[in-house]
Formats: C-alpha cells, structure tokens, sequence
C-alpha cells in the first residue's frame, strides 16, 4: 500500500513494478526483485539487517532506464527462506550467486549496514570479476574503538491481531530521527507476513545470534583484510549524522585503503539514509556510477 499522500516521485519510482525471482544457495531459496533490461550493466542492492529487498524499491527505478537492477533478499529475511545458522561468509556467497545466475555485465554491489558488511565478503569472493562496491553506512572501526561490549538481542517475532497493529510497532534499529513517514510506512507494510494467528514480521530473530561481542572483533579484523584486498573500485557513503559510522571510522578506513577510497558523506542523513535523505543517496550513487564509467582510479598517496 502506497501512501497517496506521498510525493510524487515516490508514488512514480513504486509504479515502475519490478519482477520477482529466486535461487537456491546452500538449500535456502533466495528471493530477489529486478528492474530493467538484462543487456545493461548490473546493480545489485543488499539491504541491511532485519531489512528486506523493498527497502530499496524506491531507490532501484532511478537505475532501471541505465542498468539491471536486482535487489535482493539476504536468507533469514525479507521473502527468502531461513536457515539453521547465518554467516557473513554464507550471505557473501548468496550475492555472488544472484549475480552469476543474472548475468550481471559490470556488477556494482551495493550495501547497506549488515548488507554493507557482506557485500565486502562478497566482493572479496568476485575477485577480479567485480566492477564496483559501493559501502552505505557500514563502519570498519580502528582497533582502539571497537566497544568491550557487543551484544545485540532480538525476541522473537511477536504476533499481532491487525497488520494496523504490528505497523503501529516499527521501529528502525538503530533509531533515529528525520525519517520520512511516508516512507515508513511503506517498508513496515513490506517487512510483516499473515501467520496463522494474525500477524508477523518477515526476519527470522536467530539471525542475531552472530553478533557477540567476540564474533564483531573478529568479523572487525576480516572486513578489514578484505576491504584491503580487493581488486575492485570501492566509495563509502555515510550519514553525516550517522550514530553507527563515527568520522573515526571514515578516516581509518581511509588510510586502511591507502587513500584509494573515497568516503562521502550525505548531509542531514542518519544511518537509514534511504529512510531520511533518500534523493541524496541516489544522487551520490548516480555521480559514482557515472564517474566510474569515465575515469580510471586515482592513485594513492
């Protein structure tokens, strides 16, 4: 349900429908939607943790006249099934598997948050075949700065009699403030499924059960010998206001990458970019696409 109240490039950006697919990888169907001609070079969004591929269906059109737009679903949410167990390396290998079965010519990965922090174990499994990857909120920390303490915990999926109720019980994790409500709306309609009882949310709770304390130190120290390694251009997008990527971050991960990759920040942004400043997210994306494909990488310093 589109709010008719929303502006009009939100309601014209929802009418471009996409389709919908899946593959299986490692025995879990892998749902994922795609816009445009499959001749064209490829973009692939990766939504963020307890998100979904419709996170992105507002962003994606703007893409569909250039490229072939895939936004997809990591296991454990959104339309695809649920595993056993999770790992960053496991939701690596679903993106690279999405783009080999689509065929992606010159595939730029996009990622968001816990979509940003695969799509480097993705990127490092492409190897050389990547053309770009594109960070979107997802902070490598200096050593010093990474927290004694980790530990993240979601119930499980409650119940509600109304779709009107479990709406009215959204939330952005982390939260924040300036998301557009119009918005919101949209995406808590696109996260809930009709369970026996009435209502649910599509993300499988057990997910978290990677993120200790001791599992983010180490998946801290990864992310940063494969951000290092990797063969393809990369640019980093943050929210200016972003609770989750602190300028700390930024600057480490610049000097990490031996100056080589750019760290842009979006003004007024939060950590849910799409969700507050959602036109300047894709401006930014349309500028590296473009200068990507007119430019060579400039050199360290």
């Amino acid at each position: 349900m589109i709010n008719p109240n929303s502006p009009e490039w939100f309601q014209e950006a929802l009418a471009v429908e996409p389709e919908t697919f899946s593959i299986e990888v490692e025995g879990a169907k892998i749902s994922y939607l795609a816009w445009g001609k499959k001749e064209n070079p490829g973009i692939l969004f990766v939504h963020g943790g307890m998100a979904h591929a419709h996170w992105w269906s507002f962003i994606a059109p703007f893409f569909a006249e250039t490229h072939r737009v895939i936004a997809m679903n990591l296991s454990g949410m959104g339309d695809s099934e649920w595993r056993e167990d999770y790992a960053s390396e496991l939701w690596g290998k679903e993106i690279v598997e999405v783009a080999k079965h689509e065929k992606l010519t010159k595939p730029i990965i996009v990622g968001h948050s816990l979509g940003g922090m695969c799509s480097v174990v993705a990127a490092f499994q492409f190897k050389k075949d990547l053309y770009g990857l594109v960070i979107v909120d997802t902070a490598i920390m200096p050593p010093s700065k990474i927290p004694d303490k980790f530990d993240f915990k979601i119930k499980a999926n409650k119940t509600y009699k109304s779709i009107e109720d479990a709406k009215a019980r959204f939330r952005l994790v982390p939260s924040q403030g300036g998301s557009l409500d119009f918005i919101m709306d949209y995406i808590a309609d696109k996260s809930l499924k009709q369970v026996e009882d009435g209502w649910s949310w599509k993300f499988d709770p057990k997910y978290m059960s990677i993120f200790t304390t001791e599992g983010f130190k180490a998946r801290q120290a990864i992310l940063s010998d494969k951000l290092v390694a990797l063969d393809c251009r990369v640019a980093v997008l943050r929210g200016e206001k972003s609770m989750l990527f602190p300028e700390s971050a930024g600057k480490y991960m610049h000097e990490l990458t031996n100056k080589k990759m750019p760290i842009i920040a979006i003004p007024e942004a939060h950590h849910h970019i799409m969700v507050d400043q959602p036109l300047a997210l894709v401006a930014a994306l349309r500028a590296l696409v473009t200068d990507w494909d007119h430019s060579v990488p400039a050199k360290a310093e």
